[in-house]
């Protein structure tokens, strides 16, 4: 018995000294780190690359939603590296699913610190490791099954609606949604509407400066998302029991948000100064539709309203408020310049028009105030 150990320890020992006296020639006449190795992992490196580029260009990406926990419709769909993992975890049904993941990751974690300590064959070719070769083999054979299993039984994500890439699509998306969704109880353009259960009641307008400049973007998606309850509306968001998804709410904040027009804005436009006959229709209107109508069509305030030209001459509880041809008398032009009249003080209440603005509502006024 002695003897068998003493051969076999013989043995191992003339072959670990062939082994290394292999290596050391294999070694002499290998080649260098730098630059050769380094340079064939760039050539590979790059390769890799452009093959990836390629097909986001030509193959593409599908445009499929953004998660959503709260969309029951959703069908998770992972990165195809895991796909395998994906259907495995559909064998461990309900409370199993947590122990499989914890299972799989510690069983993953174990296998390979512990792989130095389970495989220690010498010998490197495949064919010389059956087991390691094996094993390795079940493994990848595993993998490839299930990822094909899961790329065969998940049906596909359904794509998602293109709402746009640049603010103006998005915007465009937005008012084709707002129009669905929202119009009945806030009016086509923001103006409000008057409330089914409360006749005579209108919505506030929420394209009026007050709720523009106060409500910030995310307050003005909390609302819709969840809604208010207490005071009558509903909620739109899918976490909610609404319809529309985080992205669609978005892209109605931006075409919400786009009402706003800042001074700044206002004041790149044309030069007001120069449009000496000033036209009712071209240059009026504009101003008090956007100035005046949140209060003053749908919601009459002082019962006067800016729908049309009849109404800004005829309508309010001190009309009329434009004399043509004298405009520093018209009840209109005191208050615009913040002078208290029987009608009320300055108008609009939170901002006031430019001067420039002001002056050509005069010069139309001044040159008989005509429906032109």
């Amino acid at each position: 018995m002695l003897l068998v150990t003493l051969g076999e320890t013989l043995v191992n020992e003339a072959e670990k000294k062939d082994y290394l006296e292999r290596y050391k020639k294999k070694k002499q006449n290998g080649e260098y780190f730098w630059p050769d190795t380094i340079a064939k992992d760039a050539v590979v490196s790059l390769g890799i690359f452009v093959l990836l580029i390629c097909l986001a260009v030509f193959v593409g990406v599908p445009n499929e939603p953004p998660a959503n926990p709260s969309d029951a419709s959703y069908i998770p769909r992972p990165e195809w590296y895991f796909l395998w993992a994906f259907q495995l975890l559909k064998y461990f049904p309900g409370k199993l699913e947590g122990i499989a993941i914890l299972g799989l990751g510690a069983a993953i974690v174990v296998g390979l610190f512990g792989l130095p300590f389970f495989d220690r064959n010498p010998k490197r070719h495949p064919l010389n490791r059956l087991v390691a070769t094996t094993v390795m083999t079940l493994i990848v054979v595993g993998l490839v099954f299930l990822t094909i299993q899961a790329v065969v039984s998940t049906p596909p994500q359904v794509e998602a609606i293109d709402l746009g890439a640049d603010l103006a699509s998005r915007v465009e998306a937005g008012g084709t949604l707002y129009q669905e969704h929202c119009a009945e109880c806030h009016g086509a353009d923001g103006e409000g509407a008057e409330i089914t259960s409360s006749p005579g009641d209108f919505t506030d307008p929420l394209n009026s400066e007050d709720f523009l400049i106060t409500r910030s973007r995310d307050t003005i998606f909390q609302v819709t998302n969840y809604g208010q309850p207490g005071l009558g509306m509903q909620a739109l968001g899918l976490a909610y029991g609404g319809q529309l998804t985080d992205q669609e709410i978005r892209v109605i904040v931006d075409f919400i948000e786009a009402w706003y027009v800042s001074p700044e804005e206002e004041a790149a436009g044309p030069d007001l100064a120069l449009i000496e006959t000033p036209s009712y229709a071209q240059h009026v209107q504009p101003i008090l539709d956007k100035r005046c109508a949140s209060c003053h069509s749908r919601r009459l305030k002082g019962n006067y309203s800016v729908v049309d030209y009849n109404a800004v001459m005829t309508s309010g509880d001190n009309a009329p408020v434009i004399i043509a041809g004298d405009a520093a008398n018209s009840i209109l032009v005191q208050m615009l310049h913040g002078i208290k009249t029987d009608a009320g003080g300055q108008m609009p209440p939170a901002r006031a028009l430019r001067a420039d603005q002001i002056q050509l509502i005069e010069r139309w006024i001044d040159q008989g105030a005509q429906n032109n």
